[in-house]
């Protein structure tokens, strides 16, 4: 007996909590199996040694706390509202920083060699992946039971409230079994944990999707931050245009923030957390540089960097964040969600931007319908334009009605039948079956939804969004240009100056007698007369300006530049590569390609190389 104990003392010397369980847990089963003295001496220890670890697994598993002061267990608070059971967690903390797992205090019966684990790392834009519930192993159940019940505890104010498994007076094995005898089995373990863990995702499920409305604030990210309806953007722009046009320096941030919250007030019929705590921040990296960080992607950001560093305007730099994300909604809106959120709305916005310019020039362009003479001169201005605007208007029609709406669509009926499934109704049709049954699941399907659409907006695809970008930067100062030569001809004074008289011939007629009628015809054919020499005067200045060399140039470089950019944004959407494995590019292409000239253009370039 006293060999024995000297060779047990001996192996677990300097060892502690779970790793001193498993070195006693690997004496009885390995060395002394065969000796029943022994291991009938070993399996005694074990089990007054595992009597401290157990209880801290049962507080963990019903409670969400620990009390741990030697770093005994195998998860260890990392927050020290956490670990205080404050309830300051709900001021935007992160779930993940909660606590960790302590691998060397992790049971063996808990690492089962056979069970596969799945290895999800980070996407292309530099977001770790969500973990759905068939990927996790015990361990990573009893890690978030533990969080779900902290959790639970902070949405029913204070630590002081009681859980479900608290309420119920015994602990989650209705059996009245020995605590180190499952302790110590795997199977037995792990349905323990399993069964923990389901009750604590219920619970927190019904707060999320009831009391706290997580679809709602889904809908509101959706609203703004993917622009899903227009009288908001309309709203903001019509106020803040003239400030996001702007140099980044010389925008008044303050202006475009009084703007945000008047169009937020003008839109939302009620108010929110998520509302008031929404504001405007100004990037000081393109939408470019900052997929080049996301994605890690060094050697392309150093090229770049070699380049003169531009000045962005405010539309290029704006974006939009929380203050803070209240709790328990920053579960499903952590830091790389909102991240993806941010990086779509700048793309989505510029994008809008570059279409409400264009329509803008469009509108200018009517100005000069009357003015028959300059058809001719004025065609391949329109030409271009047309071009431009039906590439801008299909991109934006692509990724918010072929992307984004049916991915928002699935999500929104996933979680509505979990919801209904929560609260004890039938779930949606729609669901087909399938739709999450625990936070985890949740999580990742929102996860997932965002990653799909980032990727089918292309943005982790650095050619394609750089050549797209570079088409709508295109675009924008083709409209610019344009905008100053419409200042420039004065168009815009001629068709206010004859409005205003319309106007006042056609009042003054209304307080004139039948005896002055005459007088009035001859007014009406004055105005008319002055009008056409007013319109020939304008169309004569406008047809001097687009006959000269200045001018041509500029839209023949213009209709060159556009042309090469979009050449190439159609060729990479038609490579092989996209046709084979990503129907959305192809889906893209055919909206582009309306006519079938572009197809044509690149086979023809095709055959042309071969024959080479």
């Amino acid at each position: 007996t006293m060999a024995v104990l000297d060779a047990v003392t001996s192996s677990v010397r300097d060892v502690k909590g779970g790793e001193l369980l498993n070195a006693l847990s690997n004496l009885a089963a390995v060395h002394y199996s065969g000796d029943s003295d022994a291991h009938a001496l070993v399996s005694g220890l074990l089990a007054r040694s595992a009597g401290p670890y157990d209880d801290m697994l049962r507080s963990w598993l019903t409670r969400g706390k620990v009390h741990d002061p030697y770093g005994e267990f195998m998860i260890e608070v990392t927050d020290r509202n956490f670990r205080e059971n404050r309830v300051a967690m709900r001021q935007g903390m992160e779930w993940t920083d909660w606590c960790r797992e302590r691998e060397e205090h992790v049971l063996r019966s808990l690492q089962n060699p056979n069970e596969h684990i799945v290895s999800l790392g980070t996407n292309s834009l530099g977001v770790d992946r969500a973990r759905a519930t068939s990927h996790m192993t015990a361990l990573h159940k009893a890690h978030a039971t533990g969080k779900y019940w902290r959790a639970i505890h902070c949405c029913r104010e204070g630590p002081s409230a009681t859980t479900p498994a608290e309420a119920s007076g015994k602990s989650n094995d209705d059996d009245d079994e020995d605590a180190v005898a499952i302790l110590l089995d795997p199977l037995r373990l792990s349905r323990s944990i399993d069964r923990a863990y389901h009750e604590a995702s219920d619970t927190l499920l019904r707060i999320l999707l009831g009391e706290n409305g997580l679809l709602g604030s889904l809908r509101f990210m959706k609203k703004y931050f993917l622009l899903d309806q227009g009288d908001f953007l309309v709203n903001f722009l019509d106020g803040a245009e003239e400030e996001l046009s702007k140099d980044l320096p010389s925008v008044l941030r303050g202006r475009v923030q009084n703007w945000l919250s008047t169009s937020i007030a003008r839109t939302e019929s009620e108010s929110s957390q998520l509302a008031s705590a929404l504001r405007c921040t100004f990037q000081n990296k393109s939408l470019r540089d900052t997929l080049d960080d996301l994605g890690n992607r060094r050697a392309l950001k150093s090229k770049r960097a070699a380049r003169q560093k531009k000045v962005l305007t405010g539309f290029e730099a704006i974006a939009f964040e929380f203050r803070s994300v209240p709790f328990p909604t920053s579960i499903v809106l952590s830091h790389d969600q909102l991240r993806i959120y941010q990086v779509l709305f700048r793309l989505i916005f510029f994008a809008k931007h570059v279409e409400r310019q264009l329509v803008n020039m469009w509108s200018d362009h009517q100005l000069l319908r009357g003015m028959t003479s300059l058809r001719s001169a004025c065609s391949a201005t329109f030409s271009l334009r047309r071009r431009m605007l039906h590439f801008i208007q299909n991109y934006v029609h692509y990724m918010q009605f072929d992307v984004v709406e049916p991915g928002w669509r699935a999500l929104e009926e996933r979680l509505s039948a979990t919801r209904d499934y929560m609260d004890g109704r039938t779930p949606s049709a729609g669901a087909d079956g399938q739709f999450p049954r625990t936070v985890d699941d949740l999580v990742h399907d929102h996860n997932e939804f965002l990653i799909r659409i980032s990727h089918q907006c292309l943005l982790p695809n650095y050619d394609l969004i750089d050549r797209a970008s570079k088409i709508m930067t295109t675009c924008l100062l083709f409209s610019n240009q344009i905008k100053l030569f419409m200042e420039t001809t004065k168009v815009h004074d001629l068709h206010e100056r004859t409005r205003l008289e319309r106007s006042r011939l056609r009042y003054g007629e209304r307080g004139i007698g039948e005896g002055r009628g005459a007088r009035a015809g001859d007014a009406g054919g004055e105005f008319r007369a002055d009008r056409e020499r007013r319109t020939m005067k304008c169309a004569d200045r406008i047809q001097d300006e687009l006959s000269t060399e200045r001018y041509r140039h500029m839209i023949t470089r213009f209709d060159e530049v556009f042309s090469a950019h979009l050449a190439e944004f159609l060729r990479n959407l038609n490579s092989d590569f996209g046709q084979k494995s990503n129907a959305h590019l192809t889906n893209l292409f055919l909206k582009l390609d309306y006519n079938g000239y572009c197809s044509e253009t690149l086979l023809s370039e095709k055959k042309q190389v071969l024959q080479k």
